[in-house]
Protein backbone atom coordinates (compact mmCIF):
# COMPACT_ATOMS: atom_id res chain seq x y z
CA UNK A 1 0.00 0.00 0.00
CA UNK A 2 1.39 3.34 -0.97
CA UNK A 3 1.81 5.67 2.26
CA UNK A 4 -0.56 8.59 0.63
CA UNK A 5 -3.55 5.58 0.93
CA UNK A 6 -2.36 4.70 4.86
CA UNK A 7 -1.97 8.50 5.55
CA UNK A 8 -5.89 9.22 3.84
CA UNK A 9 -7.44 6.20 6.10
CA UNK A 10 -5.91 7.61 9.36
CA UNK A 11 -6.69 10.94 8.69
CA UNK A 12 -10.78 9.64 7.68
CA UNK A 13 -10.35 7.54 10.98
CA UNK A 14 -8.94 10.06 13.10
CA UNK A 15 -11.62 12.24 11.86
CA UNK A 16 -14.12 9.86 12.98
CA UNK A 17 -12.93 8.69 16.42
CA UNK A 18 -11.58 12.16 17.76
CA UNK A 19 -15.38 13.73 18.35
CA UNK A 20 -15.81 10.41 20.07
CA UNK A 21 -13.59 10.00 22.06
CA UNK A 22 -14.29 13.75 23.21
CA UNK A 23 -17.45 13.15 23.33
CA UNK A 24 -16.93 10.28 25.89
CA UNK A 25 -14.33 12.19 27.65
CA UNK A 26 -16.88 15.30 28.23
CA UNK A 27 -19.57 13.34 29.20
CA UNK A 28 -17.31 11.69 31.98
CA UNK A 29 -16.02 14.91 32.87
CA UNK A 30 -19.77 16.34 32.97
CA UNK A 31 -20.91 13.15 35.47
CA UNK A 32 -17.81 13.88 37.65
CA UNK A 33 -18.85 17.43 37.96
CA UNK A 34 -22.38 16.20 38.91
CA UNK A 35 -20.79 13.92 41.87
CA UNK A 36 -18.69 16.15 42.99
CA UNK A 37 -21.33 19.30 43.52
CA UNK A 38 -24.10 16.72 45.09
CA UNK A 39 -21.49 16.04 47.63
CA UNK A 40 -20.64 19.60 48.18
CA UNK A 41 -24.27 20.33 48.10
CA UNK A 42 -24.77 17.93 50.95
CA UNK A 43 -22.28 19.24 52.92
CA UNK A 44 -23.37 22.79 52.96
CA UNK A 45 -26.84 21.09 53.89
CA UNK A 46 -24.86 19.81 57.05
CA UNK A 47 -22.98 22.59 57.72
CA UNK A 48 -26.05 25.13 57.18
CA UNK A 49 -28.25 22.56 60.11
CA UNK A 50 -25.26 21.03 62.18
CA UNK A 51 -26.51 23.03 65.58
CA UNK A 52 -31.01 23.55 64.55
CA UNK A 53 -32.74 22.34 67.41
CA UNK A 54 -34.79 20.31 66.24
CA UNK A 55 -33.12 19.26 63.80
CA UNK A 56 -34.17 20.35 60.42
CA UNK A 57 -36.21 17.79 57.89
CA UNK A 58 -32.71 19.10 55.62
CA UNK A 59 -30.54 17.58 58.19
CA UNK A 60 -31.98 14.31 58.50
CA UNK A 61 -32.32 13.90 53.96
CA UNK A 62 -29.46 15.04 53.66
CA UNK A 63 -28.03 12.41 56.47
CA UNK A 64 -30.05 9.98 54.59
CA UNK A 65 -28.17 10.78 51.39
CA UNK A 66 -24.61 10.02 52.15
CA UNK A 67 -24.24 6.44 51.41
CA UNK A 68 -25.00 7.33 48.03
CA UNK A 69 -23.37 10.67 47.55
CA UNK A 70 -20.65 9.59 48.73
CA UNK A 71 -20.38 5.95 47.61
CA UNK A 72 -17.13 6.16 46.96
CA UNK A 73 -15.33 7.59 49.88
CA UNK A 74 -14.98 4.85 52.49
CA UNK A 75 -13.99 7.30 55.43
CA UNK A 76 -16.37 9.19 54.97
CA UNK A 77 -18.83 6.34 55.02
CA UNK A 78 -17.34 4.66 57.92
CA UNK A 79 -17.79 8.14 59.97
CA UNK A 80 -21.16 8.17 58.99
CA UNK A 81 -21.87 4.82 60.27
CA UNK A 82 -20.26 5.85 63.67
CA UNK A 83 -21.98 8.80 63.53
CA UNK A 84 -25.49 6.80 63.05
CA UNK A 85 -24.54 4.68 65.76
CA UNK A 86 -23.84 7.13 67.98
CA UNK A 87 -27.23 8.70 67.52
CA UNK A 88 -29.29 5.63 69.21
CA UNK A 89 -29.81 5.75 72.23
CA UNK A 90 -29.15 2.45 73.93
CA UNK A 91 -25.44 3.09 71.93
CA UNK A 92 -22.03 3.24 74.23
CA UNK A 93 -21.43 6.25 72.52
CA UNK A 94 -24.61 8.31 72.53
CA UNK A 95 -23.37 10.84 74.75
CA UNK A 96 -20.50 11.88 72.18
CA UNK A 97 -22.69 12.03 69.02
CA UNK A 98 -21.54 15.59 69.20
CA UNK A 99 -17.73 14.32 68.90
CA UNK A 100 -19.03 11.84 65.71
CA UNK A 101 -20.90 14.70 64.26
CA UNK A 102 -17.52 16.98 63.90
CA UNK A 103 -15.52 13.71 62.76
CA UNK A 104 -18.07 13.29 60.08
CA UNK A 105 -18.16 17.14 58.47
CA UNK A 106 -14.55 16.85 58.91
CA UNK A 107 -14.01 13.95 56.75
CA UNK A 108 -16.45 15.53 54.32
CA UNK A 109 -14.60 18.73 53.90
CA UNK A 110 -11.29 16.49 53.69
CA UNK A 111 -13.14 14.87 51.00
CA UNK A 112 -13.90 17.84 49.23
CA UNK A 113 -10.31 19.57 49.57
CA UNK A 114 -11.41 21.64 52.65
CA UNK A 115 -7.86 20.62 54.28
CA UNK A 116 -7.33 23.74 56.54
CA UNK A 117 -10.62 23.58 57.70
CA UNK A 118 -10.57 22.37 61.78
CA UNK A 119 -13.21 20.53 64.03
CA UNK A 120 -13.33 23.24 66.58
CA UNK A 121 -14.22 25.70 63.39
CA UNK A 122 -17.10 23.18 62.06
CA UNK A 123 -18.22 23.40 65.38
CA UNK A 124 -18.46 27.17 65.63
CA UNK A 125 -22.35 28.18 64.86
CA UNK A 126 -24.02 31.44 64.99
CA UNK A 127 -27.35 31.67 65.97
CA UNK A 128 -29.49 34.88 66.58
CA UNK A 129 -31.53 34.91 69.90
CA UNK A 130 -34.36 35.95 68.13
CA UNK A 131 -34.34 32.62 66.57
CA UNK A 132 -34.61 30.91 70.11
CA UNK A 133 -37.08 33.31 71.57
CA UNK A 134 -39.04 32.60 68.32
CA UNK A 135 -38.96 29.04 68.59
CA UNK A 136 -39.98 29.32 72.62
CA UNK A 137 -42.69 31.54 71.55
CA UNK A 138 -43.72 28.89 68.88
CA UNK A 139 -43.38 26.19 71.67
CA UNK A 140 -45.51 27.94 74.21
CA UNK A 141 -48.06 28.53 71.58
CA UNK A 142 -48.63 25.75 70.72
CA UNK A 143 -49.15 23.77 74.04
CA UNK A 144 -51.25 26.37 74.83
CA UNK A 145 -53.72 26.20 71.85
CA UNK A 146 -52.91 22.16 72.91
CA UNK A 147 -54.03 22.40 76.31
CA UNK A 148 -57.27 24.58 74.99
CA UNK A 149 -57.99 22.24 72.53
CA UNK A 150 -57.91 19.42 74.37
CA UNK A 151 -59.97 20.73 77.22
CA UNK A 152 -63.07 22.25 75.09
CA UNK A 153 -65.48 19.85 73.93
CA UNK A 154 -66.06 23.42 71.96
CA UNK A 155 -65.05 26.96 71.96
CA UNK A 156 -67.61 27.76 74.59
CA UNK A 157 -68.10 24.62 76.80
CA UNK A 158 -65.34 22.62 78.76
CA UNK A 159 -64.90 19.43 79.47
CA UNK A 160 -65.17 17.71 82.78
CA UNK A 161 -62.19 16.32 84.14
CA UNK A 162 -63.64 12.65 83.42
CA UNK A 163 -64.90 13.99 80.32
CA UNK A 164 -61.78 14.84 79.88
CA UNK A 165 -59.48 12.12 80.54
CA UNK A 166 -61.55 9.76 78.41
CA UNK A 167 -61.05 12.48 75.71
CA UNK A 168 -57.47 12.35 75.80
CA UNK A 169 -56.94 8.94 76.06
CA UNK A 170 -59.08 8.72 72.66
CA UNK A 171 -56.55 11.29 71.17
CA UNK A 172 -53.66 9.13 72.07
CA UNK A 173 -55.35 6.18 71.06
CA UNK A 174 -55.04 4.66 75.06
CA UNK A 175 -57.55 1.62 75.78
CA UNK A 176 -60.78 3.28 78.23
CA UNK A 177 -60.98 1.86 81.40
Amino acid sequence: MDTNIILAIAQIAAVAIVPIIVWFLGIKYQDYKAKKQAQLDLFLTLMANRQKNPISEEWVDALNSIDVVFQNNKKVRAAWKEYLDSLNERSSHFDNQNSYKLDLLSEMAESLGYKQLKQTEIDRFYSPVYFGSQQTRQEILFNETLRVLMRSKSEAESYTDEEYESHRKELLGEPSE
